[in-house]
């Protein structure tokens, strides 16, 4: 079932160097909604689109996910069966044998942009970044994953880029240069974001808020669902500031891009056990 995607990577590796050809991920993001019965176990599996994934695609998906147990929600002091999106990172890797292991790397879960914009951060003025000349000129593309401070006016008063992943194959040198002028690209027009800060629920009475911010560079305008992407994962920078413990299983690849996310956001139902999963 992973033929093409076998070929596509495969391609990816004999591009370049043999250090940065062992990194390379086919990667892909899948959503959909799961049904959580009251003692937290999956009732149902609903996937978006499932005729635009690869072939056993959404049965692999749809066993693994119906797998998780979560924390019973509890709403007014009672557990209650309810529904959420579920937004899972796939990731496959050769075995080296002609053939590719598919796991899932990440989810998230929960639907931040359903919570009332007062008790949110929500953007106000999003300019965004030119691409970087000497990037375009190279063909180079990737995902900028920014971290945002953001203060109680709106303005931004720190911004780094938590991670950056590239879909291209170069010397560890050159991954470095794009990775850099992405990230600085990226950066400097966040820099001159405005938001808007919760203004009632528990969120409100912070002295700052975290939010997360991803940025695509591109060719071709938004990605295309349910298409395998041959990349190589940049590293995660850790930040002081960012006081908010992420959820158990989550990456920060699930995330829409272009979306904006707060940190640490707990108002999702809670997932107990590992992500799980393994296919070839």
């Amino acid at each position: 079932m992973l033929v093409g995607m076998a070929a596509f990577v495969q391609s990816a590796w004999a591009q370049g160097p043999g250090a940065v050809r062992k990194q390379v991920e086919a990667s892909m993001r899948v959503t959909g909604m799961l049904t959580i019965r009251t003692d937290g176990s999956v009732a149902a599996v609903e996937l978006d689109t499932p005729d635009r994934l690869p072939e056993g695609i959404p049965a692999f998906v749809s066993g693994v996910a119906a797998s998780w147990r979560f924390e019973p929600v509890v709403i007014d002091g009672a557990a209650k069966q309810v529904r959420t999106k579920m937004s899972a990172r796939l990731v496959a890797k050769s075995t080296g044998d002609g053939k590719m292991l598919v796991s899932v790397r990440g989810a998230d879960f929960g639907d931040y942009e359903a919570t009332p914009t007062e008790e949110r951060v929500s953007s106000v003025v999003m300019k965004p970044p030119g691409y970087p000349m000497a990037a375009a000129q190279s063909g180079a593309q990737g995902t900028v994953y920014l971290l945002l401070k953001i203060d109680p006016d709106g303005s931004v008063s720190d911004v780094v880029a938590e991670q950056v992943n590239l879909r291209m194959v170069a010397s560890e040198a050159q991954m470095r240069q794009f990775r850099d002028r992405f990230a600085r690209a990226a950066v400097g027009a966040a820099e001159k974001w405005t938001f808007k800060p919760p203004s009632r629920g528990e969120a409100a009475s912070q002295p700052y808020w975290v939010v997360r911010v991803p940025v695509d560079f591109n060719f071709g305008g938004k990605r295309r669902y349910g298409q395998w992407e041959a990349y190589v994962p940049g590293p995660r920078e850790r930040v002081s500031w960012s006081r908010d413990e992420d959820r158990p299983g989550f990456s920060l690849d699930t995330l829409a891009d272009g979306g904006v996310h707060m940190a640490g956001d707990t108002r999702g139902p809670k997932l107990l056990t590992p992500l799980g999963g393994e296919g070839s």
